[in-house]
């Protein structure tokens, strides 16, 4: 991965008490100190520790809740990473580097007193779980990695102005002239309009989907930070390329990915992602762009229950 030489450490406070540790993993909501941060988390089903923390670069984790696939066959501690939804961050633009939101993962294990746990990880957050398993695999049980980004290049840029000019044969598209063509320019970089994340979003929702029509529905649910957002982008947060050091992983790996995703596509990244990864599983979800539990829910949910159920004997 091209993150720093040297990675990332910092002092992170580890329960003493038995007690302490099963009560930091009791269903509802809790807060923990982690690297000079509070961070919030939800703790949701039964079965061994898995972790699955809010992409990184501002929405909190309400979008991903509930998984009802994973918290079935585990015990789901979903996160808000740093100046995410109700958790606490430094205020510093450097913060926020791939490295840091690795720290923070290996930082939340520990405060859990969990050895070993499972990663989930949707978009940036799953580039977050792919960063983690190259660099702690020792910590890991497996990894799911939903519509991740692992490299930000040439060929994610091509397939995803394609899959942008295909979408103007739809009649959602039709019906709007120029839409497009409006968010193509956003995208390149050609519209140089201030934006928040918020309006940028409002504007590209649609291309998020299969079906356009479930930006309005799904998209709202994201509760943005915009400072966490441009602090992100400050620190280079998804420019990291990381498939050069996927081969480190060496736990049992889900890559899912809608079949419709523009942003994290099926060609760039999940195929090279699955490629790069022995013994990983590839679930491609049929109809589906970049949040598959929201659009095809009952396919989503049979890809990872079926991984899981056999994952999860194996440590029973």
């Amino acid at each position: 991965m091209t993150a720093p030489a040297e990675p990332l450490t910092f002092p992170t406070a580890v329960p003493s008490h038995p007690d302490a540790l099963g009560a930091r993993l009791t269903p509802g909501s809790h807060t923990a100190d982690v690297n000079g941060n509070r961070l919030h988390y939800v703790v949701r089903g039964s079965g061994p520790v898995m972790l699955f923390p809010s992409p990184g670069w501002g929405p909190s984790i309400s979008y991903l809740l509930p998984q009802p696939a994973l918290e079935q066959h585990c015990t789901v501690v979903y996160f808000d990473t740093r100046h995410s939804g109700d958790s606490t961050g430094p205020e510093q633009p450097d913060q926020y580097t791939l490295s840091h939101f690795v720290a923070d993962i290996d930082g939340l294990r520990q405060h859990l007193g969990a050895p070993r746990v499972f990663l989930a990880g949707h978009s940036a957050g799953g580039q977050q779980v792919l960063a983690y398993g190259i660099e702690h695999s020792e910590h890991l049980l497996g990894i799911i990695a939903i519509d991740a980004i692992a490299a930000p290049d040439e060929l994610r840029t091509r397939e995803l102005l394609a899959a942008m000019e295909r979408r103007r044969t739809h009649p959602f598209y039709e019906t709007r002239p120029g839409f497009v063509d409006a968010a193509i320019a956003m995208m390149t970089g050609a519209d140089t309009t201030p934006r928040s994340i918020t309006e940028t979003l409002d504007a590209i929702g649609p291309f998020y989907f299969h079906d356009p029509e479930l930006a309005a529905t799904v998209m709202p649910t994201l509760q943005i930070d915009e400072t966490a957002n441009g602090y992100a982008n400050a620190s280079g947060f998804q420019g990291d390329d990381v498939l050069a050091d996927l081969h480190r992983i060496d736990v049992p790996t889900l890559v899912v990915v809608g079949d419709d995703d523009f942003i994290c596509d099926p060609v760039s990244q999940a195929a090279r992602i699955f490629e790069r990864i022995a013994g990983s599983t590839l679930a491609v979800i049929e109809d589906s762009g970049h949040v598959p539990w929201a659009e095809q829910p009952e396919r989503f949910a049979a890809a990872c229950d079926e991984w899981l159920a056999t994952v999860t004997a194996e440590h029973a």
